[in-house]
């Protein structure tokens, strides 16, 4: 069985603003993304699953209608007290030491990559435990990162090399020996 993870398409957010939580909402570019990702994706039935914020939950309505599963945990990480702050600005106000350790360390008030890590890896294998078809997520940049990671063997030290691109689609195969990732950035 195949599964395709899916990246939303570019957010309604001036660059360099550090968003996660936030309930963005698309740029205008949308409809022709949409469109895109849509050429991707194989014509046929498949389970979805879905972050809820509305960056996923539309892309997720454009390319399969309203039938589909929201799942908080497929949400991207919780950035805390920088949500919606500029990376900029987040340099200056945060100490030094927090990059020495930002894989386990959390964001104030927020979480940190290794809680995003097992979130959704902890999703990802109920969705897979469950599935009697192929399966469509639709969700963000470092939950994709961290089923990749996963998928791949990939120490978490070495996840952040991997890519995800807004709309882009990863695909992984099902079969009696496990996961193989088949494509990443399609």
């Amino acid at each position: 069985m195949d599964i395709y993870l899916i990246r939303h398409t570019t957010p309604d957010v001036e660059y360099g603003t550090c968003y996660g939580f936030a309930d963005l909402d698309l740029a205008h570019t949308f409809p022709a993304e949409a469109a895109r990702v849509k050429e991707l994706l194989p014509n046929k039935a498949f389970s979805v699953y879905a972050s809820p914020l509305q960056r996923c939950s539309k892309l997720a309505t454009y390319l399969f209608g309203e039938d589909f599963r929201k799942d908080d945990r497929l949400r991207e990480v919780n950035f805390g007290d920088w949500e919606m702050r500029t990376w900029e600005d987040i340099a200056i106000t945060t100490p030094k030491t927090w990059m020495t350790d930002y894989r386990y360390d959390p964001m104030p008030n927020g979480e940190s990559y290794a809680q995003l890590y097992e979130r959704s890896v902890k999703a990802f294998e109920e969705i897979v435990q469950h599935m009697r078809q192929d399966t469509a997520i639709v969700t963000h940049g470092g939950v994709i990162r961290s089923i990749l990671a996963y998928a791949m063997k990939t120490p978490l030290s070495e996840s952040h090399d991997l890519r995800v691109e807004y709309g882009r689609v990863a695909h992984l195969h099902l079969n009696g020996n496990g996961l193989e990732v088949k494509a990443v950035n399609i």
